[in-house]
């Protein structure tokens, strides 16, 4: 059974867009994450990647006030 925990601040994580319009978290195991770093690296290299601007930010459930 995988175990998962919190990241660390900064580092890149995957998400799903379900047809519902639902989004996912994907969890990885820290080699995954550190493959995946990696090859967005070499992937950055060519067609750089870019942050989105903060009306596109994602809020976690459980700090939006109720």
């Amino acid at each position: 059974m995988a175990e998962f925990q919190t990241v660390a601040f900064g580092t890149v994580a995957l998400i799903q867009q379900t047809e519902e319009g639902r989004i996912l978290q994907i969890g990885l195991s820290l080699e995954q994450s550190r493959l995946l770093q990696l090859f967005l690296a070499t992937l950055s290299q060519e067609s750089k990647l870019v942050q989105m601007p903060e009306e596109y930010d994602l809020v976690l459930k459980s700090s939006l006030k109720k």
